[in-house]
This record gives C-alpha cells, structure tokens and sequence, in this order.
C-alpha cells in the first residue's frame, strides 16, 4: 500500500489592509466602547492608569508577534509559530486555547451590540440583548462563509467607518473636556 502524503496549502487572500483592519476593528471593538464604561463604573478616573500599564506591557507581546509573522508568513498564526519552536503538543494547546479566547472575546462583543441597541431603546429585556446579539452572530457568519476575501473587505468598511466615527469624537470632544470630572482621581484610594 503507498501512502502519499497529502499537502493542502491556504490561499493568501488577504492583503496588508484586511489583516491590519482585522487586527485593529479585534483591538478597537469591545476593548474601547465596552470595557471602559464598566472599568469606569468601577475605579473612576483612574481607569486611564490602566489602560496605560496594559498598553506598555503589551509592547513586547506585539513586537514578537510581528518579529514571528515577518520571518515565518505561514497561514495558521499563534497554532504554526507555537509548534515550530515547542512541537505539536504544545502548539495545540496554544492554538486551541487563542481559539476559545477568541471565541469569548466574539460573545462578549455581541453581547455589547445588544447593550449598545439598548442606549437607544431603553425598554430592551435581557432575553431581546441576547436575540440581537445572535442575530448579529448570524450576520457575521454568512459574511465570513462568503470567504476571507469577503471577510477582509467587509471588515476594512467597517473599521474605516469606526476609525472616522473615532476620530471625529475626539476632535470635537477634546474641546469639551472637563477636568473637574477627573476629580476624585481615584474611587477607593490608591
């Protein structure tokens, strides 16, 4: 009996602006319009201190993985470069494990679409967040089933549309700023 080694290959159908709009609406989404009101709810103005603290510890984390993406341009991301350098067990266990972060980071974000419905129509009952945030997981779906090259289209619409929506709330916000609301800096001390 001969075996023969089947080798499938991914298509690169992604180019330099879908990965980046992929990365940045990933980065943007959630981390920026819902962590920071509970975060706020929370600490008060001293929020920016973390945001701060995670933004410079995340520096290495994002200068290895652009070393490892530069010098291994491989389809498969943490899963290939994880098991080149600690083997398959390993990179299993990595791969799976950024797969399930992802995934949680996904329900997370779609269930802040459902609050955010919620800012505009305050009468919205748990059970309605829940079904919006689904609906939106089937949009997303299809659009991805479509193909990656759909998918990276779509999202450069759609991070180019926040980037601008962004950019135009801080220019106008910055000259409505009020340091009076930076005061206590602190909820519960330091």
């Amino acid at each position: 009996m001969n075996k023969q080694k089947k080798h499938i290959n991914l298509k690169k159908e992604l180019g330099l602006l879908e990965v980046f709009c992929i990365a940045s609406g990933a980065m943007i989404s959630s981390g920026l319009f819902i962590l920071p009101g509970i975060a706020y709810a929370k600490t008060g103005s001293s929020v920016i201190i973390s945001y701060l603290i995670a933004s410079i510890i995340i520096i290495p984390t994002l200068l290895s993985k652009a070393e490892l993406a530069t010098a291994m341009p491989k389809a498969g991301g943490d899963y290939f470069f994880i098991d080149r350098s600690m083997g398959p067990a390993v990179g299993t266990v990595g791969g799976l494990s950024s797969w399930f972060a992802l995934s949680s980071k996904t329900a997370f974000a779609l269930i802040g679409i459902g609050a955010f419905v919620q800012l505009f129509n305050p009468g919205l009952s748990d059970f309605n967040i829940k079904l919006i945030a689904v609906i939106f997981c089937i949009i997303f779906t299809i659009i991805n089933l479509y193909g990656t090259k759909h998918a990276g289209k779509t999202q450069v619409v759609l991070v180019s549309g926040l980037i601008s929506i962004l950019v135009v709330y801080i220019l106008v916000g910055f000259f409505f700023i009020q340091p009076s609301r930076y005061e206590p800096f602190t909820l519960h001390g330091i």
